[in-house]
């Protein structure tokens, strides 16, 4: 019995007997259903992880049956893949003219189905998850609202109320980390002891029994440092507790902290991938966003409260008498203070990019403090760096270069970097007030001042402010500039975590190249803009010749090291705007903007001949490889995106039939044919 289940709707037994094959190879038990009504029936009694449909079934409409699987809660999240063994039945069922995309497959024979299953399942599956992710996200929010309603009427989580809706939202992230296992941990501040506040897949004796010191165990750990954590293998950290071995059947391990107001309050446990398989970066960052999000709620929440009340102590005051007046200023100072929170905690709500998130930040300082330049210098992991600078008043490019130098000097200072400033690019966010024959005598950095801004332990850039005036800072200035640069750290980790995650989805995990869905919208994008500007574009499909044989001969590792290769030597080749993808196994695609025919066909037979003339593998196994090329260009072969792919598919498809190792143009000859 396989550990996942597919449903097969499908009229001719001898072809669900050859797709149960493929699929029962791939640890799927299969059910069939032979007609529409039966196979309804069944995806609702067994919830699938797999469906596959042929729409020519002659009970119910093809289209219907989709239809009504999609439009059902109970059905609508499993992946359904249209199966086609008969276009032009497929035609009159669906309405609609099948193509190779994200939820079809063509059903020619079992050796070219087991061929194709994985990368069609892989495009489905990518589809799917990011729609589920989408509605689960909505719903987080509307969780993380009751949240801080129940904090706010106790001012704790330790509340009854509150832990129910804990519970509540570690199932939700459990959830979306497709995860068995899992729990959130609340510091008591007494004991400092970590305590299960919510749990899932734990008895109840257990978690009332679990009692962990502050800075002992993994969760101690996190708690401690403050930084989330992904382990491999549990069982080889010392920091695992050798009694809990007997829960894990994968030894791999997320914890991430809760943070309110630069202090740990909790840290979420997450355990046992529903998959079996181990956790990715992808899942810390996912699992990091979402007890972030925690920490906002709550922080924004604490600050609502004081806004509130000194709000109302405000108006109390100022119908008081006047010895109270001291006291009134004070309170709308610290108003101010909790002003300027909510207003960078909302930024972290708004969900901007990473540009629009330090602009919104540098604006608010602009207008919180009177300096005379403002700038964040950025620091991502791929070591792209960044001085983003706002001028408040008339000043240089020259005031403006020290004002980076100084930044960049601070930031090596203070986190031992090695930043060089040619190694650092400059962006001033508004140049009406820069004027290089501004030439007042002053020295601009002679009020500087700077806070390092960072993700846990690691520093993520620096937000600075100077001023011409010497100490122009009072004490309210730079109690609110701290208040500032805490929350932007937040909103900046985040936003960083945000297109880290966006990274890891479109991109493919062995190679660094697009993933299918990347380039079918890119795909899309570039035929509205090229149209608009009345541009050409190429578009280039590429399969390795005789892939099989390496995996066969060398093995599957030596394998995916060829792709890595390949994916190397197309990056190389190819320019910065061109998109280049995995379009499944070993085929590739290459969108080339303002391309005609020919650029694109000169391209190819440059990539191909490169490919022949590689020495892949290792000194010990030499492997040479051949590839195929297919060529077509918007808008002289075609002016729609599906179109373009088949004739650029059947292109290849001609370089693979008359020999291989051969780029071959679409023409009108081979329109013609697929017409």
């Amino acid at each position: 019995m396989g550990s996942k289940k597919a449903v097969i709707i499908e009229q001719s037994q001898s072809i669900a007997q050859e797709i149960s094959s493929v699929l029962s190879a791939r640890d799927y038990t299969v059910l069939r259903a032979s007609n529409g009504l039966d196979g309804i029936e069944l995806i609702c009694e067994e919830t699938p992880d797999l469906i596959l449909l042929n729409p020519a079934v002659t009970d119910i409409n093809g289209l219907c049956i989709y239809k009504l699987l999609k439009d059902d809660p109970r059905t609508s999240d499993i992946p359904l893949l249209i199966c086609i063994t008969n276009e032009k039945q497929a035609f009159r069922s669906l309405g609609i003219k099948p193509h190779r995309g994200q939820s079809v497959i063509r059903f020619t024979g079992k050796d070219d189905f087991d061929a194709n299953i994985d990368a069609a399942i892989e495009k489905l599956k990518g589809r799917v998850d990011t729609n589920k992710f989408q509605s689960q996200s909505e719903q987080y929010k509307k969780l993380l609202g009751r949240l801080v309603g129940a904090y706010q009427a106790s001012q704790s989580l330790h509340s009854s109320h509150a832990r129910d809706i804990l519970g509540e939202v570690l199932e939700k992230i459990t959830n979306m980390l497709s995860s068995e296992l899992g729990s959130l941990m609340l510091v008591e501040d007494d004991s400092q002891e970590l305590v299960i506040s919510a749990s899932k897949g734990l008895s109840e004796d257990l978690a009332n029994k679990t009692r962990i010191k502050v800075g002992r165990g993994i969760s101690g750990w996190v708690a401690k440092s403050g930084s989330p954590l992904l382990i491999k293998d549990v069982e080889a950290d010392e920091r695992f507790s050798r009694q809990n071995s007997n829960r894990y059947y994968n030894s791999s391990l997320l914890s991430a902290p809760i943070r309110v107001k630069d202090k740990v309050i909790g840290v979420i446990n997450v355990n046992n991938k529903e998959s079996k398989e181990q956790f990715t970066e992808y899942d810390l960052s996912l699992l990091t966003i979402l007890t972030n999000e925690i920490s906002i709620a709550i922080e924004s929440s604490h600050w609502q409260k004081r806004l509130e009340e000194a709000n109302a102590q405000i108006e109390k005051l100022k119908t008081g008498k006047k010895i109270f007046a001291d006291i009134a200023r004070s309170l709308d100072d610290e108003l101010y203070e909790l002003t300027i929170s909510q207003e960078v905690s909302n930024i972290i709500y708004a969900r901007l990019d990473y540009k629009e998130i330090i602009d919104a930040i540098l604006e608010i300082i602009e207008r919180s403090l009177d300096c005379h330049l403002c700038g964040l210098l950025f620091v991502d992991e791929a070591k792209k760096t960044g001085v983003i600078v706002e001028v408040k008043y008339p000043a240089s490019q020259k005031e403006v270069d020290s004002f980076k130098l100084k930044i960049i000097e601070t930031f090596n200072r203070l986190t031992g970097g090695r930043l060089l400033p040619e190694q650092v690019s400059i962006d001033q966010a508004d140049n009406n007030n820069l004027n290089d024959s501004f030439s007042e005598n002053r020295n601009i950095l002679s009020s500087f001042q700077a806070h390092l801004l960072t993700a846990g332990d690691r520093p993520i850039g620096m937000l600075a402010v100077t001023n011409s005036f010497p100490n122009a800072f009072s004490g309210e200035d730079l109690r609110v500039f701290s208040i500032i640069s805490r929350h932007s750290s937040i909103a900046i980790n985040n936003t960083l975590l945000h297109k880290k995650i966006t990274e890891l989805s479109i991109t493919d995990g062995l190679t660094g190249l697009y993933v299918y869905r990347y380039f079918s919208d890119a795909m899309d994008k570039e035929i509205l803009r090229s149209a608009r500007y009345r541009q050409p574009f190429g578009l280039i499909m590429m399969d390795l010749d005789g892939f099989k044989k390496v995996n066969d001969s060398y093995g599957h590792p030596m394998g995916d090291e060829v792709l890595k290769e390949i994916a190397q030597i197309l990056k190389k080749i190819c320019r910065e705007v061109d998109v280049v993808a995995r379009y499944g196994g070993e085929e590739f695609a290459v969108i080339l903007p303002e391309t005609d025919l020919e650029g694109a066909y000169i391209l190819a037979d440059r990539i191909r001949m490169v490919i022949k003339n590689y020495a892949f593998g290792n000194k010990d196994n030499v492997i040479n490889l051949t590839a195929s090329f297919g060529v077509a260009s918007y808008p002289d072969i075609a002016l729609e995106k599906t179109d373009l792919i088949k004739y650029v598919d059947r292109a290849l498809y001609r370089a693979k039939a008359e020999g291989k190792n051969k780029t071959v143009r679409a023409t009108k000859e081979i329109t013609n044919e697929i017409q």
